[in-house]
């Protein structure tokens, strides 16, 4: 059904393919009364578009949320259907009204405004400005596991013992300070790959802050290979998290945000940092001391910087270049297609002329020029030799070809230094709670228990 204007006065518009802008649009729903929220979905993003119309749903009134499905008009490809739901969205975050379909007005008639899912941003920066404090209050209440409904029955139940019990059990201690690496994964062929983090990149920012600061440095998000002590990465798939969920109607998934709100209410010490990600935009508003990393050739770069100044605690760092090869190779083989087919590829051609150098693999160039050398393979054991065989040698192994030519620098793929360090530095800014016990690796010290040894026991042989 059309909205009323005597329900809301403004309307985002979201597309279902923009899946991690849900939490931010929720904030704003929950911030501002008269803020209604319409999806549009193709045939092939149907379950996403109905799981966010009931996501909204489940936090504001129905009047103030609607979906709707977009067709192409003659191509009935899975494929057509998506490109059509994305080609209105773009008309509508363009403002470009006037060539907008006519069911898309029809659903949001005059004089309710019509509003790209970004607005939302911009309602959260004029609600933090205004009070703060409040502001904080609010969006923590709306992600607070304290009221949970449960799956079957009447009722609710408090969630937060759990939660505190689970991060105990993975080793935090309140009295502790922690930055978390928030990492993003997908294919590489993703549209989205520039927001992807680098592996390298991650283990080069957990090595330093380790070595040099108290702060403990702990991976989160998606995993990409990053091992730490504690950990959260994907944490919402593994047992101990899933369990907690089966009674109650949250999703594990969902239900992470209510983590990150305990973190933010009890927890003195903690930072995020991570590319761009609505994932850690919540953490943020709910008051976890946030970086965010932005490469400066977005198309949206400049979106988040209303923030600035606004919500406590949050920053964000413009790097020239995105932070790893995934990202920077595909800017690159976007920008070298000869024709350009999407939005995608004629922004990569149109920005990322620091990327033309670039060369993926192996360059031809200098030669190897060391000297080829071998060495033994190493026989550990042979389980299938008899007693009365000879050991058999161990073969050469080639270590080194004359004829492979040398690798590329991998520094050119990395963020620059000074880029680097100052993620660094705002990392061990992290606050340390009062009375923590810290050292300079950011291990947690730990009193050992030595016990005496026992006697042992006399044998029969000996009574």
């Amino acid at each position: 059904m059309p909205f009323k204007s005597a329900d809301v006065e403004e309307v985002l518009v979201q597309g279902a393919h923009m899946s991690g802008d849900r939490n931010s649009i929720a904030t704003a729903l929950k911030l501002k009364a008269k803020l209604g929220v319409l999806i549009i979905y193709s045939p092939s993003l149907r379950v996403q578009g109905l799981e966010l119309e009931n996501f909204y749903k489940s936090i504001v009134d129905a009047s103030r949320v609607a979906s709707i499905q977009i067709i192409h008009s003659s191509d009935p490809s899975l494929a057509a259907g998506e490109k059509c739901m994305k080609d209105v969205y773009r008309l509508v975050s363009s403002r470009d009204f006037k060539n907008l379909p006519g069911f898309m007005k029809t659903m949001i008639p005059f004089p309710i405004r019509m509003c790209s899912a970004t607005f939302g941003t911009g309602v959260i920066a004029d609600a933090f400005q205004k009070d703060a404090g409040s502001t904080r209050n609010s969006t923590r209440a709306l992600w607070r596991l304290d009221k949970v409904p449960k799956k079957t029955g009447p009722g609710v139940i408090d969630k937060r013992p759990d939660v505190r019990k689970f991060l105990t059990d993975r080793g935090f201690l309140q009295k502790r300070a922690y930055v978390f690496l928030f990492a993003k994964e997908g294919p590489r062929r993703a549209e989205k790959a520039h927001h992807f983090t680098s592996i390298l990149t991650w283990r080069m920012l957990h090595e330093e802050i380790g070595r040099s600061s108290s702060v403990i440095p702990v991976a989160a998000g998606d995993y990409i290979g990053l091992r730490t002590l504690p950990t959260l990465a994907e944490f919402w798939k593994d047992t101990d998290w899933t369990q907690l969920w089966t009674d109650v109607t949250v999703d594990p998934r969902s239900a992470q945000l209510g983590l990150w709100c305990l973190l933010a209410e009890e927890y003195t010490g903690v930072s995020i940092i991570g590319m761009r990600s609505g994932m850690i935009e919540v953490p943020a508003l709910l008051g976890i001391r946030t970086l965010y990393l932005e490469e400066r050739f977005n198309q949206q770069a400049e979106r988040m910087a209303k923030w600035i100044g606004k919500v406590p605690g949050f920053e964000r760092q413009v790097v020239d270049k995105p932070a790893g090869i995934k990202q920077q190779l595909y800017w690159r083989n976007e920008s070298a297609k000869r024709y350009q087919p999407s939005a995608v590829s004629s922004h990569a051609a149109s920005n990322s002329a620091h990327l033309a150098g670039m060369v993926q693999g192996f360059r031809l160039g200098r030669p190897f020029r060391g000297q080829t050398r071998f060495t033994p393979a190493p026989v550990l054991n042979e389980p299938q030799r008899k007693p009365t065989e000879a050991r058999t040698r161990p073969q050469p192994t080639l270590l080194a070809n004359t004829r492979l030519p040398a690798p590329i620098d991998a520094a050119n793929l990395q963020l620059a230094k000074s880029e680097f360090d100052r993620i660094v530095t705002w990392a061990k800014a992290t606050p340390v709670p009062t009375g923590a016990t810290t050292s300079v690796h950011g291990s947690v010290a730990r009193v050992v228990e030595v016990q005496e040894p026992q006697e042992a026991p006399k044998s029969a042989t000996n009574l």
